[in-house]
C-alpha cells in the first residue's frame, strides 16, 4: 500500500510534457527579437562606419582646397563663406560627429547617443528640405544675386597670373583669395565652355586690365597663351549664367534622385536608430 502511495507521488512530481527545465535558455520570441536587434545593429554600426570615412575624405579635400586654392575657391566673392572649402569643412565637421555618435551609440549600447543621433539627423534633414524648398521659391531672386556677385567679380575682382604674382610680395593672404577666385572662374569657363556672365563683352575695360577690349585665355575656343587677344569669333559666345542654368536642367533628374535617395537613407537610418533605443530601454526598464 505504501509503495502504490510513494508510485503516485512520483508521478504528480513529473513535469508535464514538453517542460523544459532550463530556466536559463530564453523564449523563442526573446530569441527572434534578439538575433534581429543584432543584425539591425552591426548593420547600423556598419553604415556609420562607412559615413564616418566618408567626414575624414571631405574633410581631407576641405584642407586640400584651402591650402592650395585659397578660401574663396567659389564663383561669388562676396560670400567667401559659401566657397567650396568652407562648405565641405562644415559638412565634413557635421559628418564626422554623426558618424561617431552612430557608432559609439551602436557599439556601446548607449541611449543618449542613439537619441542624440537621430535628433541631428533629424535636423539635417530638415535643413535639407527647407533649403530646397526656400531654392525653388527664390530661384528668381536667387538668379539676380548669383548674377550681380559674377558681374562684380569679374569687373573688380579677377587678376592675371603676374597680377597675382605681384600682389602675393605684398600681401599673401589677398593673393590667396584673389588667387582662388579667379581660378574658380578659368575652371567654370573652361569646363562649361563660357565667357562672361552675359557674353564676353563682361570682360571688356575691367579693373585688371582697364581700356583694353580681351578676354582671358579660358575664353578661347582652344585656349592658348594670350588667345584673349585678337578675333572675338575665337571665343565662346555664350555666357556662364545660361551654361550653368542649362547644365541644372539637364542634370535635374539626377539630382532628384540623389536626393530622393540620400532622404530615404537618412529615414531609414532614423528608423533603425529608434528602434535600437526602444530595445535597449525595454529591456532595461521592461514593463
Amino acid at each position: 500500500m505504501a509503495d502504490c502511495y510513494q508510485h503516485e507521488l512520483d508521478i504528480d512530481a513529473l513535469p508535464p510534457p514538453g517542460f523544459n527545465d532550463d530556466s536559463s535558455s530564453p523564449p523563442p520570441k526573446m530569441g527572434r527579437e534578439k538575433k534581429s536587434f543584432s543584425a539591425v545593429k552591426y548593420i547600423f554600426f556598419g553604415f556609420n562606419v562607412f559615413v564616418w570615412l566618408l567626414g575624414c575624405g571631405i574633410l581631407a579635400v576641405a584642407i586640400w582646397l584651402w591650402a592650395s586654392r585659397g578660401p574663396s575657391t567659389a564663383v561669388i566673392p562676396t560670400y567667401s563663406f559659401l566657397s567650396a572649402s568652407s562648405l565641405c569643412i562644415i559638412s565634413s565637421v557635421i559628418i564626422l560627429i554623426i558618424g561617431f555618435m552612430g557608432c559609439c551609440g551602436a557599439f556601446l549600447e548607449n541611449q543618449c547617443l542613439l537619441i542624440g543621433y537621430f535628433i541631428l539627423v533629424l535636423l539635417v534633414f530638415a535643413l535639407e528640405i527647407t533649403a530646397g524648398s526656400l531654392g525653388f521659391v527664390m530661384k528668381d531672386k536667387i538668379r539676380d544675386v548669383i548674377y550681380k556677385e559674377l558681374a562684380s567679380g569679374i569687373k573688380y575682382d579677377y587678376r592675371t597670373e603676374v597680377q597675382l604674382n605681384d600682389q602675393s610680395k605684398n600681401n599673401s593672404f589677398y593673393d590667396r583669395d584673389a588667387r582662388g577666385w579667379s581660378t574658380s572662374l578659368d575652371t567654370l569657363q573652361r569646363d562649361l565652355q563660357c565667357c562672361g556672365v552675359d557674353n564676353h563683352t563682361d570682360w571688356y575695360n575691367i579693373q585688371a586690365w582697364p581700356n583694353e577690349q580681351k578676354v582671358p585665355d579660358s575664353c578661347c575656343i582652344h585656349p592658348s597663351i594670350n588667345c584673349g587677344f585678337g578675333d572675338p569669333s575665337l571665343w565662346h559666345q555664350r555666357g556662364c549664367l545660361e551654361e550653368v542654368e542649362y547644365w541644372f536642367t539637364r542634370n535635374m533628374y539626377i539630382l532628384g534622385v540623389t536626393g530622393v535617395t540620400i532622404g530615404s537613407v537618412q529615414i531609414l537610418i532614423m528608423v533603425a536608430a529608434v528602434a535600437q533605443f526602444c530595445y535597449i530601454r525595454s529591456k532595461r526598464f521592461p514593463l
